[in-house]
């Protein structure tokens, strides 16, 4: 029996309730439907982001567009002489079209065999070999230009082992095993050693360095990447320890420069001037801020960010201020920041603030007392981002050769690109000239001021 013939077979008052009951269901089921429309799916995480400009340059910008090269090796001429449409002869063109383009040249194997000849000297009575040729790497298989590519690859732009090999093969036909490369750059990071030790040299000259530490895996053991840098080099270092006796050890106790670095604990009481990191205070405070919402820290958080605001707008207009105002504004920044200093606060978070600032007040406002110090940390931070991405792709070492060839290489690397000098061709002439017996630095002076 169908529903048609049940319905004809229901009283009128049956019928009605059957239908009030449907009219019930229907809205229900619009009242559900209409509510999912309106509330996003759990999920889906909802857009928070806040954006402060648009992205873009701003209106009436003038375009940036790549450079032209300043060369052409190779010029092709299209030319017509009959019309494609009706093949009616064309006469001389009334206008040309140029149009740049620039290309790599497919790259192959260099196979060179050097022959050295031996003599035998009748007068002295020795053996005579001829010298090594400006280009030849003694005892190596892999030519310095793959070596240098290789190290490039490996400790700038954090490629590992596999995909260097794959590389090498695709772009130049060069077979070669992730093991053979590892030991190579192990061996390259031998010879180029004493290049770093003229970093460290060089640093420890230098007015000022920035120092950051972060969390590094020796053979799946826990131990701390330091990082020492400033301007113009950078300085690599792993050890175990995450204490202060790494930053002795890599200064020196003789250091008369100025350190900037965060408010870690190790940083204190080191026999050197310092300098906090400001930004690592105003972030704190600003993720502090978005929890704690009290009047009192609220007021006491817009206190420190015009205090340091009115201090960088201070440093950065010291050449255009006279001294005496120069030192009035200075005393009064300090006189701020003095009062913002104390303990007993009923806010929990106020009271931890103001015992920081009891005990780093005098090492946050070093860069007004004294020219060319920095108010922030930024540079050990962008300068250690690379181990970061390097470390989150192979997990560190798994030997300490591995690691020495680590912390060489990338200092040089990186000491090289703050200099804005060309990394490839550097490396490649000091490798060459060590391996050839050259026993003296040649990539930085020993005792240059940065």
């Amino acid at each position: 029996m169908d529903n048609k013939q049940v319905l004809l077979g229901k009283s009128k008052e049956e019928l009605v309730e059957i239908i009030l009951a449907q009219e019930q269901r229907i809205k229900a089921l619009e009242d559900k439907l209409s509510s999912k429309k309106k509330d996003p799916p759990e999920f889906i995480k909802p857009n928070t982001r806040v954006y402060h400009h648009k992205p873009g340059q701003k209106p009436g910008h003038e375009g940036i567009s790549r450079t032209l090269a300043s060369s052409v090796d190779e010029t092709i001429e299209q030319s017509l002489k009959s019309c494609p449409h009706c093949h009616h002869k064309l006469g001389s063109p009334t206008e040309t079209i140029e149009h740049i383009q620039e290309d790599i040249i497919p790259a192959h194997v260099k196979v060179t065999k050097y022959r050295r000849h031996r003599y035998w000297c009748v007068h002295c009575h020795k053996t005579i070999d001829a010298p090594y040729h400006e280009t030849e790497v003694p005892s190596s298989r892999i030519g310095p230009n793959a070596l240098i590519q290789a190290a490039i690859l490996k400790y700038n732009h954090c490629l590992p082992y596999r995909k260097i090999t794959e590389v090498l093969k695709e772009l130049a036909g060069l077979k070669v095993s992730p093991g053979a490369l590892a030991q190579s750059l192990q061996r390259l990071s031998q010879w180029l050693h004493v290049e770093q030790e003229t970093i460290l040299t060089a640093i420890r000259a230098g007015p000022v360095v920035h120092i950051d530490e972060t969390g590094w895996r020796l053979d799946g053991k826990n131990h701390w990447l330091w990082a020492f840098v400033n301007e113009k080099l950078a300085y690599y270092r792993i050890e175990r320890s995450r204490g202060r006796r790494v930053v002795k050890d890599t200064l020196s106790d003789d250091y008369d420069g100025t350190i900037i670095t965060d408010f870690y604990g190790v940083y204190f009481n080191l026999p050197y001037k310092r300098q906090k990191c400001l930004v690592h205070l105003l972030r704190e405070l600003h993720k502090t801020a978005q929890q704690d919402t009290s009047e009192k820290y609220q007021l006491y958080y817009r206190k420190i960010k015009r205090l340091v605001k009115d201090a960088v707008k201070l440093h950065d207009d010291r050449t255009h201020l006279k001294r005496c105002v120069y030192q009035r504004r200075f005393v009064r920044i300090k006189k701020r920041l003095f009062m913002l200093m104390g303990t007993g606060y009923e806010n929990k978070n106020l009271d931890r603030i103001g015992k920081r600032f009891s005990k780093y007040w005098l090492d946050m406002l070093t860069f007004l007392e004294e020219e060319g110090i920095a108010w922030n940390n930024n540079l050990a931070e962008r300068l250690i981002r690379p181990h970061v991405i390097y470390r989150n792709r192979s997990f560190g070492n798994r030997s300490h050769e591995g690691l020495r060839t680590h912390t060489t290489l990338t200092s040089l690397i990186q000491s090289l690109l703050l200099q804005k000098r060309n990394i490839f061709e550097s490396l490649k002439t000091a490798f060459i000239a060590h391996r050839q017996g050259e026993t003296k630095p040649l990539l930085f002076a020993p005792t240059s001021k940065s």
